[in-house]
């Protein structure tokens, strides 16, 4: 008989490294116009990039003193900077999931979130807030979930250097929780630390004007593409329905057993963000539903595993 034995995060490290090194060769391989990678990041730092790439601000300046302090060539720490975003999702996915999983389960929920994340890497070149996005976001739910009020606020803060959609996360907090005074103060709180965050970028940074619609652009990119494009370009508009239509499959099927947690972020925060992907975002460039993965990856779990905590 073969004897129990725990496994805890020193043990499967060596395999997220792995997980890292893996989705950072696919990465590579994947994106195109790897030129424009460094252009953008120089631009963003010079305060010279159009709108709303110029206000996205914090893993350009990140990557720029990554680069700075490793002394290493650009080209080089480009890889180095995108590796260390994904080992550190890795590390705050690991964090997260043991909120409610022993070691196995949330090994798995890593393995879940490393799967299916190729999917936001196709028809863009490699935006440095994409992954960066990936650990905050899921760094800001691990804080949420464990109940870590200003650990939550500081990823909230960063979040909001790096894109908008760290808006997100303040309606996540607030219907997280059941609804009493010191919630609706804090909730308060972080809508006003977002707010001051964003605006402060817009004014520090100068005001530019720019027109975010893109709902009429995306109802023509729900249709295939014309036969002569590569069939695997044809259907980008429709990877998001792969990145979560098991997850939400998953989620329906073990509702009642689902953590309030759970719940609002597949039943509220989900279809929210989704809404203003379609209406201000393209669709076709499914990196920007890079967050879906934290928001849902826990009640899928849920459903595969029994929480032992």
């Amino acid at each position: 008989m073969i004897g129990k034995r725990s496994v805890g995060l020193l043990g499967v490290l060596p395999l997220y490294v792995a997980l890292a090194t893996a989705l950072g060769f696919v990465d590579f391989r994947v994106r195109t116009h790897h030129e424009r990678d460094l252009e953008y990041t120089a631009s963003v730092v010079a305060g010279t990039e159009e709108p709303p790439g110029r206000y996205r601000i914090l893993a350009p300046y990140a990557f720029d003193g990554l680069t700075r302090l490793t002394r290493l060539a650009p080209v080089d720490c480009w890889f180095l900077f995108r590796w260390l975003c994904l080992f550190g999702s890795l590390l705050a996915g690991h964090l997260y999931f043991r909120t409610w999983f022993e070691t196995g389960p949330a090994v798995t929920g890593n393995l879940l979130m490393a799967a299916l994340l190729p999917l936001t890497f196709t028809n863009a070149w490699a935006h440095p807030d994409h992954l960066m996005e990936l650990f905050l976001f899921t760094l800001a739910c691990a804080a949420l979930a464990r109940g870590w009020d200003w650990g939550f606020a500081a990823a909230l803060a960063l979040s909001a250097l790096n894109r908008e959609t760290s808006a997100f996360l303040v309606l996540l907090f607030f219907l997280a929780r059941p609804v009493d005074r010191r919630h609706v103060v804090w909730s308060a709180g972080l809508a006003a630390l977002w707010l001051a965050i964003t605006l402060s970028l817009r004014w520090r940074l100068g005001l530019a004007s720019y027109n975010p619609w893109q709902a009429k652009q995306n109802l023509e990119f729900l249709a295939l593409l014309p036969a002569a494009f590569d069939p695997y370009y044809r259907v980008f508009a429709w990877f998001v329905a792969l990145l979560i239509a098991p997850l939400l499959w998953l989620i329906a099927r073990s509702w009642p057993i689902q953590t309030r947690l759970s719940k609002v972020a597949a039943a509220v925060v989900t279809p929210a963000f989704l809404l203003v992907a379609f209406l201000f975002s393209s669709i076709i460039e499914t990196r920007i539903f890079t967050p879906l993965l934290p928001l849902l990856i826990p009640a899928a779990l849920t459903a595969l595993f029994p929480p032992q905590k």
